[in-house]
């Protein structure tokens, strides 16, 4: 199948960005979003229905905010796809709804693929994402056109609920290290040192990385501005516990870091925000 309509339910933050791609990249797309005012920027793309913007659409990309929303989307969109569509989902659901969605699709005659990404607002507005999929090879190639407007990698994982699942693991360990690097600043500050030398001393060494550097410079300047927020990180630290065969006392407590910077006032503020769970 020649991919050439694409209808993208979900216009969060990575949702409308990625559709603003796949309207560059000069596919036919099709819009919609629960609030209409964020679908405004896309004129006559936008549907006042979810249902009515899958009618006709090669590919349905799902972009919302957890497993809830998605099934409620779900159970507007599938009786209205056409047989053969694919179904992208690309939501962070975690892989026990990853599996339900792949039934849901099979038993209403549409492809499906666990396809979440890995990246954040500025590389979703540049198409630098990564995209993990996992579903049949026929349908990822399918999808190309999709994958190569939103992404600059994409991981092939067999079958669902990998995907689904690697990308759990890959936001906890964003949890980890971004709660690491509020707690470090904050020890710096409270043992009576600049922050600002922690991150010179640990600059270039073996475990500087890019993500050190850029988010421990947006604690010291106080911008909290969203590219992920503490309330979709804290969703999916909350996933990760629930893992059989994991012992959860770090995502535990990073569950109770993240809940306690959303329940103090900074749940829409990018993840870095954790910080504020330090200043006790």
């Amino acid at each position: 199948m020649a991919v050439q309509s694409v209808a993208v339910l979900g216009l969060g933050t990575m949702g409308a960005a990625m559709a603003q791609r796949l309207v560059d990249a000069g596919l036919d797309v099709r819009v919609w979003n629960r609030s209409p005012e964020k679908a405004e920027p896309f004129g006559d793309r936008a549907a006042a229905t979810a249902a009515e913007a899958v009618e006709g659409a090669d590919v349905v990309l799902t972009m919302l905010f957890d497993a809830d929303s998605v099934r409620s989307v779900a159970d507007d969109v599938l009786p209205a796809m056409h047989e053969g569509a694919i179904w992208m989902q690309s939501s962070t659901t975690g892989p026990d709804a990853a599996e339900e969605f792949a039934k849901r699709a099979a038993d209403a005659g549409v492809h499906f693929l666990d396809a979440p990404v890995l990246g954040t607002k500025a590389p979703a507005e540049q198409g630098k994402l990564t995209a993990l999929v996992a579903g049949d090879d026929a349908d990822v190639d399918a999808v190309q056109p999709v994958l190569d407007a939103i992404s600059v990698k994409t991981v092939r994982l067999g079958a669902p609920p990998k995907a689904s699942a690697l990308k759990i693991a890959a936001n906890a360990w964003i949890a980890t290290v971004t709660a690491g690097i509020g707690q470090s600043l904050t020890l710096a500050d409270k043992l009576g040192v600049d922050p600002a030398d922690l991150l010179t001393a640990l600059e270039g060494s073996a475990v500087d990385t890019p993500y050190l550097q850029m988010k421990g410079k947006a604690i010291l300047g106080r911008d909290f501005t969203p590219s992920f927020e503490v309330t979709g990180l804290l969703k999916d630290v909350r996933l990760a516990a629930q893992t059989q065969g994991v012992d959860s006392t770090l995502l535990d407590a990073l569950t109770a870091l993240y809940a306690n910077a959303a329940d103090s006032g900074h749940g829409d503020e990018d993840v870095s925000a954790v910080w504020h769970a330090f200043q006790r």
